[in-house]
């Protein structure tokens, strides 16, 4: 509940020395604590009255005027929130790239850090939210990324056909076809293999499992593209799409991704660079939806669409490369579960 700005405001009368000066001006002196960038915030806001008028930076004020002031502490830190929410939110706005778009289909490219919609402690922003218009428009979800996976996204408009592409996600002969990028930990043996093991979802503790008993069916593919030091870099594509399948598969054979701190990776991880440039800095798992197949809602064509690498994994394998190409025995890579 915002507070009637009206109800909490202070009224001051120019003294004789301050006459001629500019009303940014005589504020910074009476108000040594706010930088004068703040001020000229709350000014520009059109917080500050001079007789009875909106005040402007430039005002010369004259002897005898009378100024109304908001308490200042409040206005600066409401603009500094409101900045600061305005900000982030066109960063996600122009983070989320759209890919394709139709009648019927529309496939985005998801940046890290954004859920896909709210849930379960969920603060913040979400994929849902940026896509608004969109939502309000009919196109609705039919799958899922975590939120720390970027890549392709699908939506679908109207109930009847998105239930009929989320069933074809679901069915593992449905048409879809998903192929990732990740960096795992190692070079798992063999280098191109099938992980066919049953995963049971998270339960309150957040991680899934592989578990025989209770699993339900799950099947991965992983091939090895670049062999590093300590690392490598896959193509993984899921036959079937249990939460946290390829974090789960990749830990089982003791290669889980480099960073993930739920499935036996680091925490983060940076990976110095033996050229003196800056480190490649992971703060998140590297895994990346590249591309996407899955038959049109209308038609039943196929339809691929492929997101562009995120640049916080495109300049990891960089840096792998330069380490790997230099014959670094360790390159600051942590050991994998296989040394």
């Amino acid at each position: 509940s915002m507070q009637d700005p009206t109800s909490d405001r202070r009224t001051a009368i120019v003294p004789a020395r301050s006459h001629g000066a500019r009303l940014d001006v005589f504020l910074v002196e009476y108000f040594p604590n706010y930088s004068r960038r703040q001020i000229r915030r709350v000014i520009a806001d059109g917080q500050i009255r001079v007789n009875d008028k909106k005040g402007r930076a430039g005002t010369m004020l004259e002897v005898g005027d009378r100024l109304e002031l908001p308490v200042l502490s409040t206005a600066v830190r409401e603009i500094e929130a409101q900045r600061e929410a305005a900000r982030a939110s066109t960063q996600l706005e122009s983070k989320v790239v759209e890919l394709h778009r139709d009648d019927h289909l529309l496939v985005v490219a998801k940046p890290a850090g954004l859920p896909v919609h709210g849930g379960a402690g969920i603060i913040g922003e979400t994929l849902i939210d940026v896509l608004r218009d969109d939502v309000l428009d009919g196109y609705g979800l039919v799958h899922r990324l975590d939120r720390d996976t970027t890549g392709c996204i699908a939506l679908v408009k109207g109930d009847d056909a998105r239930k009929a592409v989320a069933a074809a996600f679901a069915d593992p002969d449905g048409g879809v076809e998903k192929v990732y990028e990740a960096i795992a930990s190692g070079i798992p043996e063999p280098t191109e293999g099938r992980i066919d093991r049953p995963i049971a979802p998270p339960g309150h503790r957040g991680t899934a499992r592989v578990d025989d008993r209770y699993g339900k069916p799950a099947q991965t593919r992983y091939r090895v593209v670049e062999a590093f030091t300590r690392a490598s870099r896959l193509e993984v594509r899921l036959e079937t799409g249990r939460t946290h399948q390829i974090r789960v598969h990749l830990a089982s054979i003791g290669n889980p991704l480099l960073v993930d701190p739920l499935y036996g990776g680091r925490r983060r991880l940076a990976i110095p660079d033996p050229r003196g440039v800056r480190p490649a800095r992971l703060t998140r798992t590297p895994l990346h939806a590249k591309s996407l197949t899955l038959p049109h809602p209308t038609t039943g064509e196929p339809v691929t669409v492929e997101a562009p690498m995120p640049a916080d994994i495109k300049y990891a394998l960089e840096i792998l490369r330069v380490v790997t190409g230099r014959g670094l025995k360790r390159g600051g890579l942590p050991p994998s579960a296989a040394d």
